[in-house]
């Protein structure tokens, strides 16, 4: 029997141990990882304050331990422009928070600011500002009343945003930098300067190649003169591509 009561003894230090450690653990998981900062990177079309509000929504988000999980280890909401947030923690009260955002291919005058969409025609987001990088396309017949974040833009011609992502990777390969991008009636057409060149419906990659060593011959050419260039019947057997300058 004393054994029994020597080797109860031992154990209820043992336990107590563990519970005040776990205790301790406790109050410094709270009060030890308030979140007083947070530090955003990679965002574009969000603001900083856009993304720490979407954080900060969730009455738990002022314990950084807490961000750090859900952010990592489960698969929360985000913002519809949002593909990932990698959060990480630069110390127990500093928030590190890195904006993996979808790709958009263009944006269209929307309600008096721009909407953007990627490559789907997918609509993310709307505002009055103008993101580097990606541009305009004008000539977009959809219904703007209809139209829902998080969803395809109500297009006339359903097809028309694969010819426009087609388009935005041809003039990354290219490094190409168009002032106008329009896609009036299906018809892709980039103007550069005074010259409008026509690409047609298909054949984008192919078409779209021609456009430089054109253009540097052009210039030497038809110096400063506005005018059609005719690549949408282009393919690898054309012969010729049609310049037809402006009549004055």
């Amino acid at each position: 029997m004393k054994e029994k009561k020597n080797g109860k003894r031992k154990i209820l230090p043992v336990v107590c141990g563990a519970v005040i450690i776990l205790l301790l653990a406790g109050v410094i998981a709270v009060f030890g990882f308030r979140v007083r900062a947070f530090e955003v990177d990679g965002n574009k079309y969000y603001s900083d304050n856009s993304v720490t509000a979407w954080i900060n929504n969730d009455e738990l988000a002022a314990n950084s331990l807490y961000i750090l999980i859900k952010y990592n280890l489960t698969d929360p909401d985000l913002p519809d422009a949002v593909e990932r947030l990698d959060i990480s923690l630069k110390n127990p009260w500093t928030v590190h928070v890195q904006v993996k955002e979808k790709q958009m291919v263009g944006y269209v005058d929307y309600d008096g600011a721009f909407l953007y969409f990627d490559h789907d025609g997918t609509a993310f987001v709307s505002r009055k500002k103008e993101v580097e990088g990606v541009f305009r396309v004008e000539g977009l017949s959809f219904d703007a009343g209809n139209v829902v974040m998080g969803k395809t833009i109500p297009a006339e011609d359903p097809d028309i945003f694969e010819k426009i992502a087609e388009v935005s990777r041809g003039l990354d390969k290219y490094e190409l930098v168009p002032d106008k991008v329009s896609c009036a009636g299906g018809e892709m057409q980039l103007m550069f300067g005074k010259v409008r060149i026509l690409l047609g419906n298909d054949n984008y990659d192919e078409r779209m190649a021609q456009i430089s060593p054109i253009l540097q011959k052009l210039d030497e050419r038809y110096p400063d003169t506005a005018g059609t260039l005719h690549l949408e019947k282009f393919d690898g057997d054309s012969e010729n591509i049609p310049f037809v300058p402006e009549s004055k």
